[in-house]
């Protein structure tokens, strides 16, 4: 579906892949193995397909039970809206969503809150994204 739906561009930022728990599989998460075998096959296919790393957004606690001590090429997007994330394996996270309710300006859109994000880096280094 990411692929038939998300067309090529060459200034596009990589693809990034949600990592969360949905519909009660926090409570109940399925075992790590049966996480890695897709998005093993989802990291491939994507940057097959797009021609650059994908990155990774999830939670800090999907974080810990999927991504820790692993798949240290791809950057992290992590979300914390309470702290400054500080990933349990000592990695530097690349982007942050650090709220889901903010307002803004000018967003006209149907949802009242917006998500709000930071890159961790300089304004050059966000730019090497879109090479």
């Amino acid at each position: 579906n990411f692929i038939t739906t998300v067309p090529r561009n060459d200034k596009m930022l990589p693809p990034v892949i949600d990592l969360e728990f949905y519909s009660g599989n926090e409570d109940d998460p399925p075992e790590r193995a049966k996480i890695e075998k897709e998005l093993k096959a989802m990291l491939t296919a994507l940057e097959q397909h797009y021609g650059k790393k994908p990155i990774i957004y999830a939670t800090e606690e999907s974080y810990e039970t999927y991504l820790d001590g692993d798949y240290k090429e791809y950057d992290i997007w992590i979300r914390d809206v309470i702290f400054e994330p500080k990933l349990s394996d000592g990695r530097e996270w690349t982007f942050w969503q650090y709220t889901n309710r903010e307002t803004l300006n000018g967003y006209n859109g149907e949802e009242r809150f917006i998500d709000m994000n930071v890159f961790n880096g300089t304004w050059e280094e966000f730019l090497e994204y879109v090479k």
